[in-house]
């Protein structure tokens, strides 16, 4: 289709890609860096935007396949110096400008909308295993990690994606326990805090 021509015309300009995903272009500019994050999650997921009244009423966008989803994930990462797309991303929902934070949790949840990226998202772990986000897991779990109100029901979204697009592969993937707490979360709503130390979770 146009579009899918679109996408990969644009995967195939290294100039562009550079213009449009870099992140530390923007360093100092969290609205900027918002925008971005927001962007690159609208193309991945357009159905996700429309759902909330950002498309037209008549649109058609389809939603790009998941070798489309992994090059743009890629893309990402080689505008920002190579550093990994999932550490990107996890400093971004760790900033202390709300704008930010939200940005990071839209393009997240496009992420977890595919068992694929589902996949790359838990592969990263920083290795510093200091229980504050070093794993993409470890960051999903521990609620202290959003104060505000519309940050708390953005990463809401992002669990209850996850869990509802892949409930045929998450027992697979995820520590038993820690299966467990998110679908207590997506039960209870955004201000759920569980008893349960995040990081016994991930025992």
């Amino acid at each position: 289709t146009a579009a899918v021509a679109a996408v990969n015309a644009v995967l195939s300009d290294m100039t562009l890609l550079h213009e449009w995903l870099s992140l530390h272009s923007r360093v100092s500019q969290p609205k900027l860096k918002s925008t971005v994050l927001c962007s690159l999650s609208q193309v991945m997921e357009p159905a996700m935007w429309k759902d909330e009244g950002m498309g037209t009423k008549n649109s058609t966008t389809r939603r790009p396949s998941d070798n489309i989803a992994i090059q743009l994930y890629q893309a990402f990462s080689q505008a920002n110096n190579n550093r990994d797309s999932a550490e990107l991303i996890l400093a971004s929902t760790k900033s202390p400008f709300v704008e930010e934070r939200l940005g990071a949790y839209d393009i997240l949840r496009a992420l977890v909308s595919r068992g694929v990226c589902v996949r790359l998202l838990l592969l990263y772990d920083d290795g510093s295993g200091n229980g504050s986000g070093s794993s993409f897991l470890d960051w999903l779990l521990n609620h202290d990690l959003e104060s505000t109100n519309e940050g708390k029901e953005a990463k809401y979204q992002v669990v209850d994606s996850m869990l509802s697009q892949n409930s045929d592969l998450l027992g697979g993937l995820l520590p038993a326990r820690a299966l467990r707490q998110l679908e207590e979360w997506r039960r209870k709503g955004p201000n759920f805090v569980t008893a349960i130390p995040w990081e016994m979770a991930t025992e």
